[in-house]
């Protein structure tokens, strides 16, 4: 395998590992709280590498929990094709974002570094590596984010029947736990998202070595306030 194809694959991996915790259930559900300094470098790597502000990628989610499978859902399947919630993830995030008030302004540092991480990549590996890394990552990417919508609200069973979503466990290591998809939206603000998540090791460990403080929340009324409390949510039409 190429060494552009494996390097592009990790950073697809981490990259979605890094939005699932810090973007989703950090800033999105607030299932626990960061330290700062780590709070500043998961922010700093999803602004270079994904290129949006992770305050926006979140209220942008909570859009999606405040009006699921309905038409002000910015990536519902039931709504609309399926394909294109799996396949243009990144279009319906642009299409919703003047939805939600801006987040924090772009300044150069962001694009600074991008541009010396890409000619760096380029000194080591050459152009067409890093051709492949690019087209890699984005397929990789933009594939793990739009199949936790597509098919999370599509099949599967539905053990919350007044939530949206569907459960499928075995996709829940693949997905990084959301194969629970209806329950995550039965308990949005859940540090859990099932038996199976596979992020909850990580954070049970990032806690003991005191990194996060977890905010374990299990009762219903965490769903509500997780998605409701946050001027980030109110809609524009």
């Amino acid at each position: 395998m190429p060494i552009g194809a494996v390097l592009g694959l990790a950073s697809a991996l981490f990259t979605a590992l890094v939005t699932e915790v810090y973007c989703h259930r950090c800033l999105a559900h607030h299932a626990f709280r960061p330290h700062p300094a780590l709070a500043a470098a998961l922010g700093g790597y999803f602004r270079v590498v994904v290129g949006t502000d992770p305050e926006t990628w979140a209220a942008v989610h909570r859009l999606h929990h405040r009006y699921a499978d309905t038409p002000l859902d910015p990536h519902s399947p039931r709504l609309g094709r399926p394909f294109t919630v799996l396949a243009g993830s990144a279009y319906l995030f642009a299409k919703a974002r003047p939805r939600v008030p801006a987040g924090r302004p772009r300044g150069p540092a962001a694009l600074i570094v991008r541009v010396m991480l890409v000619a760096l990549y380029v000194a080591l590996l050459g152009p067409v590596q890093v051709l492949i890394m690019f087209a890699v990552h984005l397929v990789g990417y933009l594939g793990i984010m739009g199949t936790v919508n597509a098919v999370g609200h599509l099949y599967g069973r539905k053990p919350h029947p007044d939530v949206p979503g569907y459960d499928i466990a075995w996709l829940a290591i693949p997905l990084l736990g959301h194969g629970y998809h209806n329950s995550h939206h039965a308990h949005p603000a859940a540090c859990r998202t099932g038996p199976l998540d596979p992020i909850w090791p990580l954070l049970r460990a990032m806690a003991a070595l005191r990194m996060i403080e977890l905010e374990e929340r299990r009762a219903g009324s965490a769903a509500a306030a997780c998605c409701d409390a946050s001027a980030s949510l109110v809609a524009r039409p």
